[in-house]
């Protein structure tokens, strides 16, 4: 008798996921990437009280990884619960909760890693002669177990990170050199804001020796933690906010009653530090922003948006270097939210906003109208010029603001008025003098009855029975031209318009010698004649564009953080490829290995070592090698860019100029050929959408 397929109702029933299969699920809620690996047993170091841990990986992590600390070590009894679910000697019940000051508290950590790898550990008790080597299997249960020599503290090995999980593990792998990099970030937090504690990270890849890629001193300030971390570029321009009570204005913006300081004040406090507001003391991108709440590394969302939001204020090309631990009291915050313990609720959320922002409008503020002095440390670039280098650079062209105002166009929506438009349509003729033709235009004004479409619109579906999810389904195009509407607008368009769009579109004409109006089915599109050439030019001059190399008199050494360094070194073409050379020192220091010995010139422009930060970080968040170009190239420094985006703009076609034919095909062709077609470097959209054909009166 053949077996029985199973019907949909025996299917249905419910019954237990197998403890196997949920430790499986509940570990990838845990350890979700390799930062979050290494986090975990840091933090289960700093709270067994070490002051040495040292984090070792090897091919970024790919290999192992291994965390080693001076701590306490581990009672012999509490080795067979040390890989257990749920097993912790922080809680022994939700109550406790609030007594918390420790990092871990879950018991999730060990037991997370050994199902996601292979787990070892050695460890020896501050009350025993010797240590002990420890074996998990994938249930955390301990394996093997043997004596072995040690000093007192512990040592977690990691192999095969994500092995368990195909998909992850292979993620992993393609990506490494990103993950590695959110590691370092990470491992940043810990390191500032742990003092009277040694904290090192160095990397061996396969074949080489072992390199440093960020170390602490054991430093008893933040300030000097700073400094071991960043070098001493990092401390000029910083500044201490000292908290101040709020003034009524912010209280009020905050929704809070004038008399909750008084009944409040004393249940928070705060050490900050911020970059100066002054330009050279910025960055050009959010990436030294670090925020703890008693001392636990987190990401505070409305905290840091406050911060940027103020400093934009009086900086408003940068981000400023943020140092900011809260103070609280154990009972006015929750870190039982999610499982990285990042996320954390604030019970005073609002007040100390309002401190945070007075507090920070009041530093920034003594910096304005002040004038800095800065010490001559070191000599600036200094390199040979030659006459071919001394070349004259042009200044940016006026480029005319494009608006509703100047491309006389005024629309009234009135249903008792009739909607009038006037253009001014080339004809084309000027090019061609075989036909005997010198210019000729026309202006033609265009009556269009808003009453009359709506009519036509109830006539079309009663006529053709088309109801309103199909009427709705033929308009692909509904994001208004307004400003504050681009982003909708853009996605609209990167949705319904293909590269091969742009050759199937038919040329109309051209409106107002700044547009060309382009019909592709129903629809009806006006393109920025020049914003669409200037991007045509840019993505062409950045993809092939290599800046000229000027040799230095004399090399000038980087101070640069190690894993920055780390990244220069191995991303060395990319460099090259904007104009920058080294010499590097591999016996040299880490952190003090890489001198510049040639710096990218071109006209007046010169560049320098902000320059060389900032492509450092454009590589660093790009990850892997196939990923780094930016989307438009290679990798380049803001002001490279601006640089490139400036000649783009000079060389293209200007608003005012007549097209024939030929340029506006050429021009819509170019579009198609164009990465990211949808706005210009300068920010303006090169192409909008004005018209649904089919929702006019037949």
């Amino acid at each position: 008798m053949d077996e029985a397929i199973p019907t949909a109702e025996t299917s249905k029933k419910i019954e237990p996921i197998s403890k196997d299969a949920v430790h499986h699920i509940c570990s990838g809620q845990v350890v979700l990437d390799l930062a979050t690996a290494i986090k975990e047993l840091v933090e289960n170091s700093l709270d067994s009280g070490a002051k040495l841990i040292e984090v070792k990986l090897t091919d970024h992590g790919r290999t192992c990884v291994s965390v080693s600390d001076d701590g306490c070590g581990v009672l012999e009894e509490d080795l067979e619960g040390l890989g257990l679910k749920h097993h912790t000697s922080k809680l022994r019940d939700f109550s406790d909760l609030t007594e918390v000051g420790t990092f871990g508290f879950r018991g999730e950590a060990l037991s997370s890693l050994c199902a996601l790898s292979e787990l070892s550990i050695v460890t020896r008790h501050k009350c025993k002669e010797h240590g002990y080597k420890l074996v998990f299997d994938k249930n955390g249960l301990l394996k093997k177990k043997e004596a072995c020599a040690r000093a007192v503290g512990t040592t977690v090995f990691i192999r095969n990170l994500f092995k368990a999980l195909p998909v992850r593990a292979k993620e992993f792998q393609r990506n490494y050199k990103k993950e590695f990099s959110k590691a370092i970030q990470v491992l940043y937090g810990y390191c500032l804001v742990s003092t009277n504690i040694r904290i090192t990270c160095s990397n061996t890849i396969s074949g080489k020796q072992s390199s440093q890629v960020l170390g602490t001193l054991g430093a008893t300030s933040v300030q000097d933690n700073i400094l071991s971390i960043f070098g001493k570029k990092s401390l000029d321009g910083l500044l201490q906010v000292e908290q101040i009570l709020p003034e009524d204005s912010v209280l009020q913006e905050y929704g809070l009653p004038s008399d909750v300081i008084e009944k409040s004040k004393n249940n928070f406090s705060w050490e900050c530090y911020v970059s100066s507001c002054d330009h050279s003391m910025g960055r050009s991108a959010p990436d030294r922003q670090f925020f703890y709440v008693n001392r636990r590394p987190c990401d505070p969302v409305k905290v840091s948006r406050l911060v940027n939001h103020v400093y934009h204020k009086y900086n408003a090309k940068q981000y400023p270097f943020v140092f900011l631990n809260l103070n609280l009291k154990r009972d006015c915050a929750d870190v039982n939210v999610t499982p990285d313990k990042r996320t954390i609720f604030l019970i005073q959320e609002s007040l100390i906003l309002a401190s945070l922002k007075s507090s920070l409008l009041q530093t920034w503020e003594k910096t304005l109208g002040s004038l800095t002095a800065a010490k001559l440390v070191e000599p600036n670039f200094t390199f040979k010029r030659t006459s071919s280098s001394i070349a004259k650079e042009e200044p940016p062209a006026k480029r005319q603001q494009l608006t509703p105002e100047n491309t006389e166009i005024n629309i009234q929506e009135d249903s008792n008025s009739l909607v009038s438009y006037r253009t001014e349509i080339n004809e084309k003729k000027r090019n061609l003098p075989r036909l005997g033709y010198s210019t000729k235009s026309t202006t033609t004004t265009m009556e269009i009855n808003l009453d009359l479409i709506k009519q036509s619109l109830v006539a079309c579906k009663a006529h053709q029975g088309i109801n309103g999810q199909n009427l709705a389904r033929k308009v692909k195009f509904r994001t208004k031209i307004e400003p504050n509407l681009c982003k909708d607008a853009e996605q609209e368009l990167r949705r319904e318009l293909t590269k091969d769009s742009f050759d199937k579109m038919e040329i109309v004409g051209q409106f107002n010698l700044g547009f060309i109006v382009a019909r592709l089915d129903d629809d009806l599109f006006i393109v920025d004649q020049h914003a669409t050439d200037e991007k045509y030019r840019f993505e062409k001059l950045q993809a092939e564009t290599k800046l000229r190399t000027q040799k230095l008199i004399a090399p000038q050494r980087l101070n640069l953080a190690v894993l920055n360094e780390t990244i220069l070194i191995e991303h060395q073409q990319t460099f090259i490829d904007n104009g920058f050379t080294f010499k590097i020192n591999d016996q040299g220091d880490p952190g003090n290995r890489v001198e510049v010995t040639g710096i990218p010139v071109s006209g007046n422009w010169q560049f320098g070592q902000e320059d060389i930060e900032e492509l450092v970080f454009l590589i660093r968040e790009g990850g892997s090698d196939d990923s780094i170009d930016c989307g438009d190239g290679i990798p380049r420094p803001s002001r490279v860019r601006q640089m490139l985006a400036s000649r783009a703009c000079r060389g293209a076609v200007m608003v005012g100029k007549a097209l024939n034919d030929v340029d506006m095909r050429r021009l819509m062709t170019q579009m198609g050929q164009i990465k990211n077609p949808w706005s210009c470097p300068h920010g303006r959209p090169t192409i909008r959408h004005l018209l649904c054909l089919s929702l006019l009166p037949r």
